[in-house]
């Protein structure tokens, strides 16, 4: 048996959505058809990734320093929240036909959440859920993504 990462496979998502991201923020000085399409992409794409976090990934999770290991899943949880409390409120700008507003603020805490993910809560995921349990974690994600 090999060994299985989910850090590569995470990091590789941040990319593919930070890129979308990229794409809405540089829509926003087009028409508003441009800029809804772009919304919809990233939305699609970020709500997957969330999605994968706290259902595929999450759910596996049992760390063997409990104090500060369940300490990054209830911080990570609240800042899924927030994003996704924005991404809803820009939905009701869109069907309103209103552009999309805070692209900036919403930018800047998804590159602090994404650097925080990467730099302790992947790692730690690694180091501490078995093989046979990251395997599975990988199959879970690769059945929501494209690897």
């Amino acid at each position: 048996m090999g060994n299985y990462y989910i850090l590569p496979i995470m990091i590789k998502d941040h990319e593919k959505i930070e890129q979308l991201l990229n794409t809405l923020e540089k829509d926003m000085d087009k028409d508003f058809k441009t800029m809804k399409k772009s919304f919809h992409n990233f939305e699609w794409e970020l709500e997957k990734h969330i999605f994968i976090e706290e259902k595929a990934i999450f759910t596996y999770y049992s760390p063997t320093d409990t104090s500060y290991g369940y300490k990054m899943l209830p911080l990570v949880t609240k800042q899924h929240n927030y994003i996704l409390n924005m991404l809803n409120n820009w939905r009701k700008d869109i069907v309103k036909n209103h552009f999309i507003s805070n692209i900036t603020e919403l930018k800047e805490f998804i590159i602090k959440h994404k650097e925080y993910e990467e730099k302790e809560l992947y790692p730690k995921l690694d180091e501490s859920v078995d093989e046979n349990e990251k395997k599975h974690i990988i199959d879970k994600i690769g059945q929501i993504i494209e690897k």
